[in-house]
């Protein structure tokens, strides 16, 4: 009789465990898995929160388009904002260029590597932006005739002539811009201000 007891008590304590855990309403998905060694691994964890991110993007109502750069930078804190702008090339090898990024962490893109790897959005390309728009934005940017789909960057760098509604698209050098021609009418919708 003991030992039946024990069973069906630790089996009703795991049930209200999990209905707890599962009625609390905890978002954070945990996902651990285990390699034949029980090494345990959270690049699950990296990879569900990365697809739901981009989800999370594309599921958003219609971001208030601004025909203003200043309004859009007014609202710009505390709501996603969207405006249309110029987009431009560059290389880490361009004419006064350094070849790092100058927003921290001080990414070196003279080895090629022109994406940045973002604990949200995962692998992300690298523009150059106004200065009013902050390190670590992320932007989805639409429009731009190379590219069949739009294409998320990361304001990582500044540039002498990129001001206002001007983003200058970082590629791997300046003599290989992969075809790119200067743009106009693009629009940038600004996701994410700043880290």
């Amino acid at each position: 009789m003991g030992k039946k007891f024990l069973k069906y008590f630790t089996f009703i304590c795991l049930v209200f465990s999990l209905a707890f855990i599962i009625l609390s309403g905890n978002n954070k998905i945990s996902i651990t898995t285990s390699n034949i060694n029980s090494v345990k691994s959270l690049q699950a964890v990296h990879i569900v929160n990365k697809y739901n991110s981009i989800k999370e993007i594309e599921k958003q109502k219609e971001i208030p388009l601004y025909q203003s750069f200043n309004e859009a930078m007014a609202m710009a804190s505390s709501n996603p904002v969207a405006f249309i702008g110029k987009l431009t090339a560059y290389g880490p090898d361009c004419l006064g260029c350094s070849g790092n990024s100058a927003c921290p962490p001080r990414q070196n893109f003279k080895n090629g590597n022109i994406y940045f790897d973002d604990q949200v959005y995962g692998k992300v390309r690298v523009v150059a932006a106004d200065r009013s728009i902050p390190c670590g934005s992320i932007v989805k940017i639409s429009g731009i005739s190379i590219y069949s789909e739009p294409i998320l960057a990361i304001v990582m760098d500044r540039g002498g002539a990129v001001t206002g509604n001007h983003m200058d698209l970082l590629f791997t050098s300046q003599s290989n811009l992969e075809g790119f021609t200067t743009s106009n009418n693009i629009k940038f919708e600004l996701i994410r201000y700043g880290w």
